[in-house]
């Protein structure tokens, strides 16, 4: 994620207007469709600790990944000519928010702790670097070898792992189950761990909003949203990729979709698409929303939900 604050000699007049001309339908999940003449521009609210920053008022970007595995994403965040005092204030640990969206259609698209932050100079600007991860850095953890005996499950492996984290569970689904005829014994990064067991068992494990889920690649919350060219799609092409758990391969296909910026999306969302070539319901694998002062877009790869 990088919000870039410009000085105020910048004609920013002008930079809103090369957004409005880019976005010829601004949306909802509701489908509201805005017209040209009706949108007042994106919207963007970044808080940390006291802190509010409007892109009503200061230029900025962002680019905020998110994913179905257990590793922390992270976020990069870049602030122009800040005042001294507010640099201070943002610091390592504090919590931090961006909200996005169009007019009054916001929602929260990243909330995590502060992991770094630095200030430099470049020409007449004055830059704040600030990287964020969206999770207390559990990927960090390491477990001492925990052995299990003979005939034990993955599944049984998999709930104790996640135990282990601390965090509740949104949702427990595996599809397949693996039996450890000679038994098993695990050992070093908890989270990278419970990500090879998850993956055993046919499913995804991933944390969001503060609680794990594992559950299929298939299984997500529908959103009841159709995505086509009226409602902000903009580019698709196909992909697959292959994974390799234990006796299992996995093929897993789908698309990649750049469309306008939705800020419910997310993991494990499912959209319904409707393209000239492309019809059918998918769920969301991982994606980034990004911001570039003009483009406003959220990119996803999504696979077919079937049955």
């Amino acid at each position: 994620m990088s919000f870039y604050l410009k000085n105020e000699s910048k004609d920013y007049g002008s930079h809103l207007l090369k957004s409005f001309q880019q976005i010829e339908e601004s949306l909802s999940l509701e489908q509201k469709v805005y017209q040209q003449g009706e949108v007042y521009g994106h919207t963007v609210i970044i808080k940390t600790e006291g802190i509010t920053i409007k892109n009503s008022e200061l230029d900025c970007e962002f680019d905020i990944p998110f994913d179905d595995d257990t590793e922390a994403n992270e976020a990069q965040i870049l602030i122009y000519n800040l005042s001294d005092n507010t640099i201070q204030n943002i610091k390592k640990d504090h919590s931090i928010t961006v909200e996005a969206g169009y007019q009054e259609d916001t929602g929260i698209i990243f909330a995590g702790f502060i992991s770094k932050v630095k200030t430099y100079s470049s020409g007449q600007d004055k830059i704040t670097e600030i990287y964020a991860l969206d999770s207390m850095n559990l990927s960090e953890r390491e477990v001492e070898s925990i052995t299990y005996a003979s005939n034990t499950k993955a599944s049984h492996i998999l709930k104790d792992l996640i135990h282990k984290v601390g965090l509740p569970m949104g949702a427990f689904n595996i599809k397949r189950d693996y039996t450890y005829k000679d038994g098993t014994t695990i050992s070093g990064g908890l989270m990278e761990a419970i990500r090879k067991m998850a993956q055993i068992c046919g499913v995804s494990a991933y944390i969001c909003k503060s609680q794990i889920y594992v559950r299929s690649l298939l299984e997500g919350d529908n959103l009841e949203f159709q995505l086509s060219s009226d409602t902000g799609l903009l580019e698709l092409s196909e992909f697959e990729e292959e994974q390799t758990a234990e006796d299992y391969i996995d093929v897993v296909k789908g698309y990649e979709i750049t469309m306008l910026l939705q800020h419910r999306v997310t993991t494990a969302s499912i959209l319904k698409i409707k393209a000239r070539k492309v019809s059918g319901i998918y769920r969301v694998k991982e994606g980034v929303h990004s911001y570039d002062g003009e483009n406003f877009l959220t990119k996803v790869k999504a696979i077919e939900q079937k049955g």
